[in-house]
């Protein structure tokens, strides 16, 4: 089953290579892919507390993705976590907060935020 949803997400070796695979899935209506978002950051916080890395795929096919986790027809995957340790130990200290911030390669600050 682990092959046929690593094949299901935009980066297969994130599963294979996990020491723990999550499928989230949801049913019914309403905001239930917020919900499904605040438990994948909710798991992946506590991993992260606890020293495991995590990281979120997303998925080109919910639809084969429900087939391979034989979901029932009001269900639907809303993301694929995996686990695991992390190639190098946590330092967080090693760079300053503008380092790791220039590392992010995220676009300024002044470029996503509009002030009314």
């Amino acid at each position: 089953m682990r092959e046929r949803v690593a094949e299901a997400v935009f980066a297969p070796g994130n599963v294979r290579g996990a020491a723990l695979v999550v499928a989230v899935a949801v049913r019914g209506g309403g905001p239930v892919a917020f919900d499904a978002g605040r438990a994948a950051q909710n798991m992946m916080l506590v991993a992260w507390n606890e020293g495991i890395g995590s990281c979120p795929n997303g998925m080109p096919d919910r639809d084969g993705v429900a087939r391979v986790l034989g979901l029932e027809e009001d269900e639907r995957p809303a993301i694929v976590l995996t686990f695991g340790s992390p190639a190098r130990p946590r330092d967080p200290q090693r760079r300053s907060p503008e380092e790791w911030i220039a590392g992010a390669d995220r676009r300024p600050f002044e470029e996503v935020v509009r002030r009314l």
